[in-house]
């Protein structure tokens, strides 16, 4: 009898054995690779001679005070719908290649720029950034930030001959998904 017991003893240890290593194959593993894309905001600003859209020439453009040249700005949006903000600067260098220093009193007497008031808005409070009015979609352009440079007669002594100015335009832009209804209210725009 001891030994019928002893034989199902052992029976019954290989049985459990044997299914322990049966569970074995029924576990399963498995994994998860999630990629997350962000999107981008990718800007370029543009120069037109003309509304027509022909390109700003390379060459210099010689001036003489009382004139008016057109110089139409806008900014393409490259990447996702973004807000846009610009700025402008005028440098004035002598024929010697030294940079004039103006206040910005006598620089606004002699030069101006025609401003697009319409559909850039400034903001109070926040230096000279020109804010676009509207979100910008994919592969569109603002409408113009300003449209001409205005050089004053009367103001233009003979200090400023054989000057060249240069107009320079600084533009940010920022996603519009989750970042208020509008440019003045958007935060996150790049420090300067």
């Amino acid at each position: 009898m001891k030994k019928k017991i002893l034989l199902l003893a052992a029976v019954a240890i290989c049985a459990a054995i044997l299914a322990s290593g049966t569970l074995a194959y029924f576990t399963s593993e498995d994994q998860v690779h999630n990629v997350i894309t962000s999107g981008a905001v990718d800007i370029e600003i543009e120069e037109w001679q003309d509304e027509i859209g022909n390109p700003y020439p390379d060459e210099k453009i010689e001036v003489m005070p009382g004139v008016t040249v057109s110089k139409i700005a806008t900014i393409k949006n490259l990447e996702a719908e973004a807000y846009i903000r610009a700025k402008f600067e005028v440098v004035i260098t002598r024929a010697d290649k030294t940079v004039m220093e103006l206040s910005p009193e006598t620089l606004a007497s002699i030069i101006t720029l025609t401003m697009n008031g319409e559909d850039w808005l400034r903001k109070d409070g926040d230096g000279e950034w020109w804010y676009y009015n509207a979100p910008v979609k994919t592969g569109e352009s603002t409408e113009a930030f300003f449209t001409e440079v205005v050089f004053d007669g009367p103001n233009m002594t003979n200090e400023y001959q054989n000057c060249t100015v240069e107009v320079i335009v600084k533009a940010q832009g920022v996603q519009t998904a989750n970042n208020g209804a509008s440019a003045l209210e958007a935060a996150g725009w790049p420090a300067e």
